[in-house]
């Protein structure tokens, strides 16, 4: 295994957090700390993912999701379209 593929192979830091006995991770920046996979494989393993819950970063993934739950949330959004575009011409 590479150091990145090391890195983000998400069912091998799970087993070695639970053969250590580990109850909580952070997983720094980058793509581990937005994988709502990795979230919930922790998760589903006992160990406490530090950092947004699942349903925040799904919900973060999709661009139109985000600037909705940022509006229900009333924080200031730059205008544009509420809803997706699906069709340019």
């Amino acid at each position: 295994d590479t150091p990145v593929g090391a890195y983000l192979n998400i069912d091998a830091i799970i087993q070695t957090a639970v053969d250590n006995g580990v109850d909580a991770i952070h997983p720094g920046y980058g793509f581990l700390s937005e994988s709502s996979e990795f979230a919930d494989a922790c998760a589903k393993n006992g160990i406490t993912f530090i950092g947004p819950t699942v349903e925040n970063l799904e919900g973060f993934a999709d661009k139109t999701s985000a600037r909705a739950m940022a509006i229900k949330a009333q924080v200031p959004v730059v205008p544009g379209t509420d809803n997706s575009i699906v069709e340019f011409s």
